[in-house]
């Protein structure tokens, strides 16, 4: 990183036109990133599209897989002193704010065990 020069000197108009001068060469610079940066996306996104038309991303789950966890029963994680119970997905219940509770790791001593 190159020494920054003595500032001590400088009026308020010269130190004022220094920093519009360097927000104008970040915003270039920026500008120049940005753009490179969104020709490689284009890239990426145009050879993933040429080497398999059925690629999906890991996050996404085809349909029939998605509907067939709707009605799972997700079995129940903790447990409250009157026999209240909560899986772990989702808000976190009223039994358990009720108690004190404001996020998951308060619930550990609730845990099922």
């Amino acid at each position: 990183m190159p020494k920054l020069p003595n500032l001590e000197g400088y009026p308020l108009d010269e130190l004022n036109q220094l920093i519009a001068s360097a927000n104008k060469r970040i915003a270039e610079l920026r500008g120049k990133r940005v753009k490179e940066l969104q020709a490689e996306l284009d890239r990426l996104g145009s050879e993933g599209a040429r080497s398999s038309r059925t690629a999906r991303t890991p996050s996404r789950r085809p349909a029939q897989s998605r509907a067939a966890t709707v009605d799972r029963k997700i079995a129940a994680q903790f447990r409250g002193p009157n026999g209240e119970e909560y899986s772990g997905r989702g808000a976190i219940p009223r039994w358990a704010r009720d108690l004190g509770v404001n996020d998951r790791a308060e619930l550990e001593e609730y845990r099922i065990r």
